[in-house]
């Protein structure tokens, strides 16, 4: 391996990949990659206090639509004895479904702390973040937007600290986010400014990241 570590910074839609293992898991890669340091991940605390509280709020979203939506709807059915025999198979489904969403409550603290070990750091959420991010947010600076851009903006501002306290050694740096709303050219300019790339494919970063300590 030569040179530093190339430095990898996680938006929540990260986090949130991880503990539901999207995309047939290539997040997971990236954090496998920091715990056998392979590269250096640092995480905003802003981003794991967001990931819980989405993931939670996830969690609910879906288990409402799982009784309004799938089990109303199998419990009509299967007083048909022409649907009753798919709609049996739902209810099973549905009660994996309700173990599965039980499992992954219980792991919402287990993938922050394990993202947590595997980071170099954890960047502390300061109050002058928090203002700055909000300032964005009510002057109407990307990423703003109409739902949830107050917290895109604090992300960012949080991001925008890091990468300020960069030093000036030469190293790859990327962001990885799934959020379309990071797209504007400023910001992608911006970040750029500081040396960092903003990324939104895992599975190909991950191919990279290994190419490049090689």
């Amino acid at each position: 391996m030569n040179g530093a570590l190339p430095l990898l910074v996680f938006d929540t839609n990260i986090m949130m990949d991880v503990w539901l293992g999207r995309e047939n898991d290539q997040a997971i890669l990236l954090v496998q990659l920091a715990e056998n340091q392979q590269v250096e991940l640092v995480i905003p605390e802003y981003v794991l206090f967001e990931f819980r509280g989405t993931a939670l709020r996830w969690l609910r979203r879906e288990r409402t639509r799982l009784n309004d939506d799938v089990r109303r709807a199998a419990k009509e059915w299967v007083r048909s004895n022409k649907l009753d025999a798919g709609a049996t198979a739902i209810q099973a489904g549905a009660k994996q479904i309700e173990d599965a969403l039980d499992k992954l409550e219980k792991a919402v603290d287990e993938v922050s702390e394990r993202i947590k070990s595997a980071a170099s750091r954890v960047d502390k959420h300061t109050p002058e973040i928090h203002f700055q991010g909000d300032l964005r947010f009510l002057s109407g600076r990307p990423p703003d937007r109409p739902v949830d851009g107050i917290k895109d903006c604090r992300i960012y501002e949080a991001i925008l600290a890091l990468a300020r306290s960069e030093n000036t050694e030469h190293r790859l740096r990327y962001v990885l986010t799934k959020d379309a709303d990071f797209d504007y050219p400023e910001l992608v300019s911006e970040l750029r400014n500081f040396g960092f790339e903003l990324r939104k494919d895992p599975g190909k970063l991950y191919g990279e990241l290994l190419l490049s300590r090689a």
